[in-house]
C-alpha cells in the first residue's frame, strides 16, 4: 500500500495589503478530492469555504466564498481567457479543471500552464474590501 500522499501543484496569486505587495507562488495540495484537500485549500486562501470560477475550459480559480464580505481583502479584476472580466476578493488558487463522471475536480497544472499564467495573466488590484 502506498503511504505517501499524492499531491498536485497549483498556482497561487494574491496581494499583501499590509506590505502593499503582490505575490505569486506554486503550492502543493492533496490530489484526492475530500477533507484533506479542502483543509489545505482553506488554509492557503484563509477561508472556511470556496467558490470555483472558470478561468478557461481547462483552468479554474478557487476563491473564498466570503471574500467580498471580509474587510481588508484585496479585490482583483481578472480577465478570463474568453475576455470575461471577473471581480474576485482574496487570494486566488488556479488549478486544472479535471472532468469526472460526477463532477469537476481540481487537478494539477503543468509547468507550461503555470508559466503561461505567470507571463500572460491579465490581473490587477482594483480595491480593498472595507466596512
Amino acid at each position: 500500500m502506498d503511504t505517501i500522499a499524492k499531491e498536485i501543484q497549483v498556482y497561487i496569486v494574491g496581494f499583501d495589503v499590509e506590505k502593499m505587495s503582490p505575490f505569486a507562488r506554486i503550492e502543493k495540495i492533496p490530489s484526492a478530492t475530500g477533507p484533506a484537500q479542502m483543509k489545505k485549500i482553506n488554509k492557503i486562501l484563509e477561508c472556511d469555504g470556496i467558490d470555483i470560477v472558470d478561468y478557461s475550459d481547462d483552468i479554474a480559480i478557487a476563491v473564498s466564498d466570503r471574500g467580498m464580505f471580509i474587510e481588508g481583502k484585496p479585490v482583483f479584476e481578472v480577465t478570463a481567457s474568453d475576455g470575461t472580466v471577473l471581480r474576485l476578493a482574496g487570494t486566488l488558487l488556479f488549478a486544472r479543471n479535471t472532468y469526472t463522471a460526477d463532477s469537476v475536480d481540481l487537478g494539477e497544472l503543468s509547468p507550461a500552464e503555470i508559466r503561461d499564467l505567470a507571463e500572460n495573466l491579465k490581473i490587477r488590484v482594483v480595491g480593498v474590501i472595507s466596512d
